[in-house]
């Protein structure tokens, strides 16, 4: 069992500004104390990395791990960057661990945000092994040392002529993914898709986002109609609201800023409509807006969606 309780993780969540849906936490610690790795799946804004980061602050207070090491997923990931490799030195080339390797021997949980963004197969490699709960043996060597480096998960036996790295049983991983993206979920082996739970993070209501944006923000409660193309987090609008709140204040129109904060903040969250539901967002977006800057929100869909929207 872990030593902390899915009430400490919500009275943190809580204090953090996190509007998450009835039982998230609840899974969550049930899943670490049943042996797993996690995926936090969700729209973009709804407060899945931090929700990754304050139960990985949560499990160290406990003292299941020493801490955390955040990085996030690229589409350049490699087994050099996950397991580690060969790194030239004036000594010769020496072997230099990768993020998985440094956060098992440092006793870190890693938090993966946007694991979606990474090739799994390219930059895993030896880890799906390690992660479906068998040992696997390196092609590498440590420093001073004369037999090959082997990673063993927790119970399971060293490799013969190995130099063990041991995965404590309390050693997690906690990635973040967009649930845009859980096609790419296609793309993980059974094995590996085994050793994670997948939890969803999901939006809260309408009324819920009015309350959260009354006191500043009631400008941008013109925007929560753009929720029927895209499941947009509460963070997103919280960003924006504070700043329009901020733009308010230099004397410039209400149409002009909300056609800056729709360019700054919602705009890229739409790449890839087609061509009927860009005009949908147009004639939804420009209602609110004065003639200027819907002729801007209409140039803006058209360059930045690469659609032509004819009305």
């Amino acid at each position: 069992m872990t030593a902390f309780s899915s009430h400490d993780l919500q009275t943190s969540a809580e204090a953090a500004g996190l509007l998450l849906p009835e039982h998230v936490c609840d899974q969550l610690v049930a899943a670490i104390d049943a042996d797993k790795h996690v995926i936090l799946t969700g729209p973009p804004g709804t407060g899945k990395t931090t929700l990754a980061y304050l139960t990985a602050e949560l499990a160290r207070k406990a003292m299941m791990c020493t801490g955390y090491l955040p990085t996030t997923a690229t589409s350049e990931w490699t087994t050099y960057e996950t397991i580690g490799g060969l790194q030239p030195t004036p000594e010769g080339l020496i072997f230099r661990p990768g993020m998985f390797i440094e956060a098992i021997e440092s006793g870190r949980w890693l938090v993966i945000d946007e694991m979606n963004r990474s090739n799994f197969d390219r930059a895993f490699g030896q880890l799906f092994t390690v992660l479906s709960g068998s040992a696997v043996v390196l092609p590498f060597k440590a420093a001073g040392k004369s037999q090959r480096l082997s990673i063993v998960p927790f119970g399971e036996e060293t490799p013969a002529g190995t130099e063990p790295i041991r995965v404590p049983a309390t050693w997690r991983i906690i990635a973040t993914m967009n649930a845009f993206d859980k096609n790419l979920l296609f793309d993980m082996s059974y094995a590996l898709m085994r050793r994670f739970a997948f939890i969803e993070v999901g939006t809260p209501s309408n009324e819920t986002y009015c309350r959260l944006l009354s006191g500043g923000g009631e400008l941008i409660e013109h925007l929560l109609p753009l929720r029927r193309f895209c499941d947009l987090g509460p963070a997103i609008y919280l960003d924006a609201a504070r700043y329009a709140e901020r733009r308010q204040r230099d004397g410039i129109s209400r149409s002009r800023v909300l056609y800056e904060a729709f360019y700054a903040y919602f705009l890229p969250q739409f790449e890839g409509v087609d061509e009927t539901k860009a005009l949908d967002l147009y004639r939804t977006v420009s209602e609110r807006l004065d003639d200027p800057e819907r002729i801007q929100v209409q140039r803006n869909l058209s360059e930045v969606l690469g659609v032509e929207l004819v009305h």
